[in-house]
């Protein structure tokens, strides 16, 4: 079997599975609108029902207003026979207004105009007795007043008010208090609404333009399920919506085999509260079901038609597939080749950053991201340290790059990439042919700060390892004669005569012997700069190392006059040290902290632990150093002293010591406030300490 066959094969089988899904997602898309369509039914009908049921409520409440009126007005003693008059005049609801006393004997009686009395005045009476024995509420209604034995057609209905020894009625025919709420199912085809009252008997009526249709009911007449469960849940108070089905519905006069009842409570005051429901036939949930079944329809016949064209799109589609597979194979092959290009961007330990144009960033990669390098519209917010001057240089750098179409460089730039020191960098612009992506330009910044710092200190070191060998050769052709010199002269001191004469022999002798003795101390000190002497390490007590240094230097303090403390707490770890080199470090420290200081000066000296360091600190309140000379105190034959008073070598031996002893020597200087200087050096683990 061919591609082609194989395919076609698939393309039906999968224009069968997918009209049986839209067949299904059709079919529970019908039903879901079936549901909503009687969720929307029975809200649509619940409210209206509410809506209805306040009007009725207003006019109930009117009802009872109007009697406490006349109440009033009775208790007033004031003109009655008006009062009534104004509640009886025109056409309105209230057909007689009597007063009754205690006795149930009529007062008073104003009837309206259109009343006849006597065709119902059996039925008044009753009516009024049954109304009057009553001893409940104060406000009460009376059941229906019928012209004739039997069921009552016109509704008529007494409103009682029982005030002090007197009895207010009021008579009411509820077809015309009600005429106006059955108007809003007046234009709705196939729509009755009921009314259960307070003695749970109802009625039904079928529109305003036949109000006397219905009649009232007792609650035993035989009667549907549903209706029954209706008429149930409006005597009960309750509120709410539901399905009148076929049997129900046919019983209320409605053709359709369902009905939608929303019914409501009409709260009074008037004893147990009203109800009604208005009941509406289901032919516009019937008229939306066709529509959506139509929908279907139509639904389906689209999606037929939209399969078949995808199977010829998809046979159309499959020609093309070897086409787009060279050509996905092409896309492969540089998408891996873009991955392995930024990658190598991204690991590469320099600075690239791609710029358009007009010179905005459009991309950095992370070296520059984490030293603050942000892609930015211009060079300034994507470089927030830079000095303009230096980026001036990368623009005018970009530019010759891109004038000439060829790479160009800038080496030994200085430049603040982020808020530490200035970095020496190489700088490289390199212009693309054609624009890739808004990109017309990378810059590269490769740091060489390490790298020529560590030229500049190879180069030092170089130039102080040919100072050192000088200086043992000078050291060596100088000391042979200065030993012949100091021989002669202890010689010279030894035959000087006795007398003035040979008292300023002997004082001149004394001198030579002197500074001999100085260049020959220099010369030490040159010979210890040259070839340092092998550590002979021992247990040392920084507390007794402080003691010996601050005795030997005690005298020298004193001439001075500058004041030595020492505090060197007897808890401070040992460490492994040279006693001999350690102390001539510390004496080193201490002397030149006493020359930094004048007379009435001070100079601290401690021991303390730095985590797992012993720190020793020599500190004064001397002149201080210079910053120009922070960075150089350590280099050999460097002095701030007068010529003759030192050869600056004390210092950079002491560091040199300290470094082959594993330790550090920091500096820290304020110009005219004081120096510290901070020897540190590992400590002895305990069990160390207690062995040796």
């Amino acid at each position: 079997m061919s591609a082609f066959t194989r395919t076609a094969t698939l393309i039906k089988a999968a224009m069968v599975i997918a009209m049986c899904g839209v067949l299904l997602i059709a079919f529970a898309d019908l039903r879901r609108e079936q549901a909503h369509a009687l969720d929307d039914f029975l809200a649509h009908q619940s409210a209206q029902a509410r809506g209805c049921a306040e009007a009725m409520r207003g006019r109930l409440d009117a009802a009872r207003r109007d009697l406490e009126t006349a109440a009033d007005a009775l208790d007033r003693a004031g003109d009655v026979a008006s009062v009534h008059r104004r509640l009886l005049d025109g056409e309105g609801a209230y057909r007689e207004l009597e007063v009754v006393d205690a006795a149930g004997k009529v007062v008073s009686s104003t009837m309206a105009d259109d009343h006849d009395p006597d065709a119902s005045s059996p039925a008044l009476t009753s009516a009024r007795a049954a109304l009057l024995t009553d001893e409940g509420q104060p406000l009460a209604i009376s059941p229906p007043v019928s012209r004739e034995d039997g069921i009552s057609r016109q509704r008529l209905r007494f409103f009682r008010l029982r005030a002090a020894q007197r009895h207010i009625l009021l008579l009411v025919d509820l077809d015309r208090m009600f005429a106006g709420i059955s108007a809003t199912i007046e234009s709705q085809e196939s729509a009755r609404w009921i009314l259960v009252d307070d003695e749970r008997r109802w009625l039904e009526v079928s529109s305003a333009s036949d109000p006397g249709r219905g009649s009232w009911r007792a609650g035993a007449d035989p009667m549907p399920d549903d209706l029954r469960a209706l008429l149930a849940a409006m005597a009960d108070g309750r509120s709410g919506a539901m399905v009148l089905w076929r049997d129900a519905a046919e019983s209320l006069g409605l053709g359709h085999r369902v009905a939608v009842a929303g019914y409501a409570a009409v709260p009074t005051r008037l004893g147990r509260p009203w109800s009604l429901a208005l009941v509406t036939s289901a032919r516009r949930m019937r008229d939306r079901g066709r529509f959506a079944t139509w929908r279907l329809v139509v639904s389906m016949g689209l999606a037929g038609l939209l399969v078949a064209l995808f199977g010829v799109i998809t046979l159309g589609q499959q020609r093309r597939a070897q086409q787009l597979a060279q050509a996905l194979h092409l896309v492969e092959a540089t998408s891996a080749l873009r991955e392995r290009s930024e990658k190598m961007i991204e690991s590469i330990p320099m600075g690239i950053l791609a710029l358009d144009e007009q010179l905005r960033v459009k991309s950095v990669n992370p070296y520059l991201a984490e030293r603050g390098v942000s892609a930015a519209p211009t060079l300034r917010a994507a470089f927030p340290h830079a000095s303009m001057d230096e980026l001036a240089v990368i623009e005018a750098l970009v530019h010759e790059a891109s004038v000439r179409k060829t790479p160009a460089e800038r080496l030994g730039l200085g430049m603040h990439l982020d808020a530490r020191a200035l970095r020496d960098l190489d700088v490289y612009a390199i212009p693309l042919a054609r624009p890739l992506a808004g990109v017309d330009c990378f810059v590269a910044l490769h740091d060489r700060t390490e790298v020529r710092a560590l030229e500049r200190t190879l180069v030092r070191a170089e130039k102080l390892a040919t100072i050192g060998t000088l200086a043992a050769g000078v050291a060596h052709e100088v000391g042979t004669p200065l030993g012949i010199i100091s021989g002669r002269t202890e010689q010279l001191l030894e035959r000087a005569p006795a007398g003035e004469d040979g008292d300023a022999a002997r004082k001149n002798l004394s001198s030579i012997m002197a500074q001999v003795e100085k260049v020959s101390k220099t010369i030490r000190q040159l010979l210890d700069f040259a070839r340092l002497r092998p550590i002979e390490a021992a247990t040392v007590t920084p507390a007794q190392a402080l003691q010996n240094a601050a005795a030997l230097l005690d005298h020298r303090f004193r001439h001075a006059r500058v004041t030595l403390h020492v505090d060197a707490p007897p808890h401070v770890p040992a460490i492994s040290a040279d006693p001999g080199q350690l102390e001539q470090v510390l004496v080193n420290l201490l002397i030149n902290a006493c020359d930094a200081c004048a007379a009435g000066g001070n100079v601290w000296v401690c021991a303390g632990v730095a985590g797992s360091l012993v720190s020793l600190e020599v500190r004064d309140d001397g002149v201080g150093i210079p910053p120009e000379n922070l960075a150089l105190v350590l280099d050999p034959f460097f002095t701030t002293k007068k010529r003759g008073e030192g050869t600056g070598l004390g210092l950079s031996v002491a560091a040199d010591i300290v470094k082959n002893h594993g330790g550090t020597l920091e500096v820290e200087s304020v110009a005219g406030e004081g120096t510290t200087m901070r020897v540190f050096l590992p400590r002895l683990p305990e069990t160390d300490v207690r062995t040796s």
